[in-house]
């Protein structure tokens, strides 16, 4: 696929790279495409500068002692001898699980005892009218997982809620979207969406809770459109 033709794809998946969500042999691909695309590359920096200051808010995460001899069970059995043995009071003792960040700490956890998450091949970010990513969503047909980017001032009394728009179709609404830094997994029912037949995501001002009418009320503030993030070799 020639990225150069699809900037925005090429945005998103540099985006999905840097939050780890590009996994497998897509992930693959795209690393071996960073090496002979310098403007590529440029883009992986730009949301890692987007992203960073979020992961350093978060205090540090000491793992529990059993994931430390889950890690040394899974090493091959010429590595596991006295010597590793002898030294793992010894990086304790230098507080060096401290000094991680919490997110490496936490994939370690996820690695070891949680299954892969969902394959969730459509992606799309929202940018605010300054431009700036607000929102990053990865989707399939039964999940959707979020990351708000930028925090938004909204009234009391308001909600901005986030809709699928499929031609021929009323919107479809993908719930209410967070307007505070974080990551946040939705449900979407599976019986209400067909991603393949998205053509773009909305998102309005609505009353505090969402719509009343299940319906928007009020006119489009941001939309993005929905694009695969499957490469092809």
């Amino acid at each position: 696929m020639n990225l150069n033709k699809w900037p925005k794809l090429a945005d998103l998946l540099a985006g999905s790279y840097v939050l780890g969500t590009l996994r497998g042999r897509a992930r693959l691909r795209f690393a071996h495409m960073l090496r002979s695309r310098p403007w590529l590359a440029a883009r992986v920096a730009e949301w890692e500068d987007t992203l960073m200051p979020y992961s350093l808010q978060e205090p540090p995460i000491a793992p529990p002692h059993s994931v430390w001899q889950g890690v040394v069970a899974e090493l091959p059995a010429r590595a596991v001898n006295a010597d590793i043995a002898s030294h793992v009071s010894w990086w304790q003792k230098l507080g060096l699980w401290r000094a991680m960040s919490a997110g490496l700490a936490l994939a370690l956890v996820l690695l070891l005892l949680w299954p892969a998450p969902p394959r969730m091949p459509y992606m799309a970010v929202l940018n605010n009218t300054s431009g700036q990513a607000v929102w990053m969503l990865r989707a399939n047909d039964h999940h959707m997982a979020l990351v708000t980017m930028r925090s938004m001032s909204l009234p009391a009394d308001k909600s901005l809620q986030l809709w699928a728009i499929v031609p021929g179709k009323k919107p479809i609404s993908m719930g209410l979207l967070p307007t505070h830094p974080g990551r946040t997994p939705i449900l979407i029912t599976p019986d209400h969406l067909d991603m393949r037949s998205v053509a773009l995501i909305a998102v309005t001002m609505e009353p505090e809770g969402g719509s009343p009418t299940g319906q928007p009320t009020t006119a489009i503030l941001y939309k993005a459109d929905i694009l695969s993030t499957h490469l092809s070799s």
